[in-house]
């Protein structure tokens, strides 16, 4: 390029104006390199170029190319978001890989920052070895893009909207988790309960069953409680979420939570014996889970069931006074007679 056809490219993008003898590539300065001063070799001037970002954004049609080029550039993190919100405007399915170049773009930026971040917290664990430099914490620019700053500035806001087409936008959503999964970026279960939220307002119960089934949703606790408080409007989720947390195998107390509060109080007693945890289980939360229900026989079951485990452990039926299960025996008696509470076994 000519100096003049330069002054006047850069003079449009309103990067700087009236640059004397400037000749520079302009694809350079927007897509290799961090470029933000220029030397002149006659006269001998050196130009220091202050970047005006949001020019460049209607200015590049290639998405690709401008988030390459925003990437590179100080004070990006805000426009980056302002361009994945423009380039989801149109709702159209059509732009659905344009979405998919840009995502895998920020995310490999991220990806980059975390294994820097990991590195680092490895060495600062593992001590500094012998003559090795030590190790610098990596900066985080604004070109590092977050799940939590795409949740919060573009992909919360752009669910709301009523004119997209609801198939878009949860295409858009699984878009940006795939980006995340092929990064080996873990999914912030926020994000999960945004396309449960989607699918849920538009009654799209079949696709939800079918993307916890196949583990589309990767489990977890919050995403667990969620799936219960849709129970009235979807009766299926009791039981996906039920089986999720049996998954995780570190939400034993939950499940158990779950189900006496369901009264289901013989299935929650099934369940903790599976898991080999009757013996350290509190009588007295059973106890009154089963009497709350107002069935006198699953009463007389869950007393006796704790009686035989007393019995076993500590050789005596009787409950010990630190396990506060007083009122309840004498419910006990009050309903079923004196003669009816377990004797000692004698060997």
């Amino acid at each position: 390029l000519t100096s003049n056809i330069c002054r006047l490219v850069i003079s449009l993008l309103g990067l700087v104006t009236k640059i004397p003898r400037l000749a520079i590539s302009v694809s350079r300065l927007f897509t290799k390199s961090l470029l933000m001063s220029v030397f002149t070799c006659s006269p001998g001037y050196l130009w220091y170029l202050q970047v005006k970002l949001h020019p460049t954004v209607n200015l590049l049609q290639d998405k690709g190319k401008l988030m390459d080029f925003l990437l590179r550039r100080r004070d990006c993190k805000m426009v980056i978001l302002s361009v994945c919100s423009q380039i989801l405007e149109g709702g159209v399915k059509g732009s659905l890989p344009v979405v998919a170049t840009v995502f895998d773009k920020l995310n490999q930026v991220y990806k980059e920052y975390l294994e820097a971040e990991q590195s680092y917290t490895v060495a600062m664990e593992s001590g500094p070895s012998r003559g090795s430099a030590a190790q610098k914490r990596p900066v985080r620019t604004q070109a590092v893009i977050d799940q939590s700053d795409m949740y919060t500035h573009v992909l919360s806001s752009f669910t709301e909207r009523k004119e997209v087409s609801h198939k878009f936008v949860i295409a858009v959503l699984m878009e940006y988790i795939r980006s995340l999964n092929q990064h080996q970026i873990t999914v912030q279960h926020y994000l999960y309960e945004l396309v449960i939220k989607t699918l849920v307002q538009h009654n799209l119960f079949y696709m939800l069953h079918q993307f916890l089934q196949y583990h589309v949703l990767s489990d977890s606790k919050p995403l667990a409680c969620l799936l219960l408080s849709l129970e009235s409007t979807y009766p299926p989720a009791h039981q996906l979420s039920l089986d999720m947390l049996k998954r995780l195998s570190t939400a034993n107390d939950e499940i158990v939570e779950v189900l006496l509060s369901k009264q289901q109080v013989l299935g929650a007693l099934r369940f903790i014996r599976s898991v080999g945890g009757h013996d350290n289980v509190s009588a007295r939360k059973f106890l009154d889970a089963a009497r709350q229900t107002g069935d006198q026989m699953l009463f007389y079951t869950v007393f006796r069931s704790f009686q035989q485990r007393n019995q076993r452990l500590r050789g005596s039926p009787a409950f010990n006074p630190g396990e506060h299960c007083e009122e309840h025996v004498v419910h006990f008696k009050q309903l079923f007679g004196e003669q009816a509470l377990m004797k000692p076994s004698t060997v």
